[in-house]
């Protein structure tokens, strides 16, 4: 009986240190923020004293030389991020899809080009 009696508390004890263990893995595992990518703000000179905002995203990781990618927005009024919507000051932020195309493309190595 007395047997019996351990072996439920050895039981008990290890399910509740098995427990412990994968609370901690499930922590643990968790990844903190590296910096993939990086960007400068540029301004193009198109001539004739036009001149146009951009900005050029690319890999925090390697030397180099890169591929280029060069995002052109349809036509109308759009930004470098081709904004979807309108933005709100209070509400959530419209989707970016080019903001979330360089960054994709610039982890995985590539230059980008954005203008508005």
């Amino acid at each position: 009986m007395l047997s019996r009696g351990l072996l439920l508390i050895g039981i008990l004890g290890l399910s509740c240190l098995a427990v412990t263990i994968s609370k901690e893995q499930q922590t643990a595992l968790a990844q903190q923020y590296i910096q993939t990518i990086k960007f400068r703000n540029l301004v193009i000179d198109l001539g004739n004293g036009v001149k146009t905002n951009a900005q050029l995203t690319f890999p925090s990781v390697g030397k180099g030389p890169f591929p280029g990618v060069l995002l052109i927005h349809g036509s109308g009024a759009h930004d470098k991020n081709e904004t979807l919507g309108y933005v709100h000051k209070s509400g959530p932020q419209p989707p970016k899809p080019f903001w979330q195309i360089a960054q994709y493309l610039s982890e995985r190595g590539f230059v980008v080009l954005r203008y508005d």
